[in-house]
């Protein structure tokens, strides 16, 4: 089976350039995404007008910004704003509120975490623990549960079988390293056991797969399995 091995564009807006914003949409860029940043600072978005696909000099919690870059049009938004908290709590609101999805926000404190979950935030970010270049591989794999870059082509996913064609099928029969170039290391069953990926262990609706390929045939695969 011969499938198409290009990554398909997608298009992110990060709020905030400070060390963990820039990363993030450097990486982003890097996997040939389009990226709209947003700063107030203007030697910030200066430093980025020839590294992101558009940037912008704006206050993202006027909703009038919002509302014009379509903040709910975009596959995924970052509230990388730093020192302040409010501005930042103040801002994933409104994109919240504006219909955006695949919402990730940074947070500082204890307290902001607890506010950025009850507004309902989808994915809250402490830069001490993650990496910006990772929570970009994450936001564009948002089919992945989980990805890990080991090297510049190639990484480390986890995700659920959700596709009923492989339910039922041994690991043999689905032939997922010669159909889809993806390697399954490991199985995490649906009733709890796990298995090395052998020939014979069988798949089914619910089971995470951790696999290891190439980052472009991962991503097919993230929109298959």
């Amino acid at each position: 089976m011969k499938i198409d091995r290009e990554i398909k564009m997608k298009s992110f807006c990060v709020i905030g350039l400070g060390r963990f914003g820039a990363s993030v949409v450097k990486t982003l860029v890097k996997n040939g995404h389009e990226v709209v940043a947003i700063d107030t600072d203007p030697k910030k978005i200066d430093e980025f007008k020839d590294i992101a696909t558009h940037v912008m000099i704006a206050d993202s919690t006027d909703e009038r910004v919002l509302r014009s870059i379509e903040i709910d049009k975009f596959d995924g938004v970052v509230v990388a704003i730093g020192k302040n908290i409010q501005a930042s709590i103040l801002t994933a609101m409104l994109v919240l509120e504006s219909g955006a999805k695949n919402v990730v926000a940074k947070a500082m404190t204890d307290v902001q975490i607890k506010v950025l979950a009850k507004i309902g935030v989808d994915k809250i970010i402490q830069p001490e623990k993650d990496a910006g270049s990772r929570v970009a591989d994450n936001l564009t794999h948002s089919d992945i549960s989980d990805y890990l870059d080991l090297s510049d082509d190639y990484a480390f996913a986890k995700m659920a079988v959700r596709n009923v064609k492989f339910d039922g099928l041994t690991l043999y029969q689905a032939n997922l390293t010669q159909d889809y170039a993806v390697n399954v290391a490991f199985i995490n069953k649906t009733d709890g056991t796990a298995s090395i990926g052998k020939h014979d262990t069988k798949i089914e609706i619910g089971d995470i797969l951790y696999l290891v390929g190439n980052k472009k045939d991962i991503e097919n695969f993230s929109e298959i399995i």
